[in-house]
């Protein structure tokens, strides 16, 4: 019965990663396509980087935040950067959250409209709407919730990706002379820089509601496993994605939304199936930006934190009727900034740097005291 408890516990996390990395960028395939695909075959390296840093990185959030015992999940960004560059972290990061919040509800606004036809207010609504009663629910929902989408999202992007190069099989053998011919934009030159840059961008959103996932887990064994598994199966996800876009790269590289593109190609059923996940990957960022904006504030299932939850939802809404390509301009360059000085700052206080440098100035300052 434990072992059961402890396995259903270890997907739940390993989902609720997942679904928090997956944005609208990754489910449209423009995030895959520019960072990775655009490199050609030695993408698959990169991919492979970033599956052993998001795998590393997500036990460590969820392991801290179990065994951190952190006053809110904004606190994790002064335990893992220390008082100067995690304070500002701290005041910052809620703002940054909002802003995120509002490109997604502006993004979803936008989707549903382009697929089904409905007005982009009423999209906007029904996901602002939507990210409110989930974060109302409380973690162990959200958990419920978010670590049953990601696992499913997974499944049709890897069924999309296998279908698309096996139909295209040869021109995915000569990926690397074809890069040259077309123009399909790069958003790092270096593939090794995109490795780094790419876990960061998803780093950043999910550093402190993993804190707070961890913080309800029955053991440290059940976190470490939880962010290895999410961040291996999301990056199988990537990885696949990333093989069918370069299968087919002489049109993925012109379409607006390369994964839609390659799911009609499979079937009309399949196109429907992929446009529905479209739109709950959205969701699943959607909520957790959310949750981390109230939490910074307080706790939840408080009146302060219902309070702050409808405040932000009712600011997000008329900040997302603002046109979604310039929400996206202007918030997006910070993220992979700020997600690599997560990273660097994660890296370095498992490794115990930090720690030995304040023993270090501790035994300084009791030396100079005798």
């Amino acid at each position: 019965m434990n072992r059961g408890s402890n396995f259903k516990e270890i997907m739940k996390f390993a989902g609720t990663y997942i679904s928090v990395c997956i944005g609208s960028g990754f489910a449209t395939g423009q995030e895959i396509m520019q960072f990775f695909s655009a490199h050609g075959m030695i993408s698959i390296l990169s991919n492979i980087i970033c599956m052993v840093v998001l795998a590393y990185c997500g036990a460590s959030l969820l392991e801290i935040g179990k065994s951190a015992k952190l006053r809110s999940s904004n606190d994790i960004f002064t335990y893992l950067c220390g008082n100067l560059i995690g304070g500002f972290f701290k005041t910052f990061m809620p703002i940054f959250f909002f802003l995120s919040f509002v490109v997604m509800i502006s993004g979803a606004g936008a989707s549903i409209n382009q697929y089904y036809g409905i007005d982009k207010d009423i999209g906007s609504l029904i996901l602002a709407l939507l990210a409110l009663g989930s974060v109302l629910m409380g973690m162990n929902k959200l958990i419920d919730i978010l670590g049953n989408i990601g696992p499913m999202i997974v499944i049709i992007s890897v069924g999309v990706g296998i279908v698309t190069i096996a139909r295209n099989y040869e021109s995915f053998l000569a990926i690397n002379e074809i890069i040259p011919t077309i123009n399909v934009t790069k958003a790092v030159d270096s593939w090794v820089m995109t490795a780094i840059i790419y876990s960061g961008l998803n780093l950043i959103i999910a550093t402190p509601f993993l804190a707070g996932v961890g913080a309800t887990a029955r053991n440290r064994k059940n976190c470490i496993w939880g962010g290895i598994l999410g961040g291996i199966a999301f990056m199988i996800a990537a990885i696949t994605l990333n093989l069918g876009i370069m299968a087919d790269i002489n049109n993925t590289y012109m379409t607006e939304i390369p994964t839609l593109y390659m799911a009609d190609k499979i079937g009309p059923i399949v196109g429907v199936m992929f446009s529905l996940m479209l739109i709950a990957g959205i969701y699943t960022t959607a909520v957790p930006l959310l949750w981390s904006v109230c939490s910074s504030f307080s706790k939840e299932k408080t009146v302060k934190f219902t309070m702050i939850a409808i405040l932000c939802t009712i600011a997000g809404f008329i900040g997302g009727r603002l046109p979604f390509a310039m929400l996206v301009n202007l918030i997006y360059p910070l993220s992979g900034l700020f997600g690599v000085v997560i990273l660097i700052s994660i890296l370095l206080k498992r490794s115990g740097i930090f720690n030995r440098q304040r023993t270090k100035i501790n035994r300084q300052l009791t030396y100079k005291k005798d």
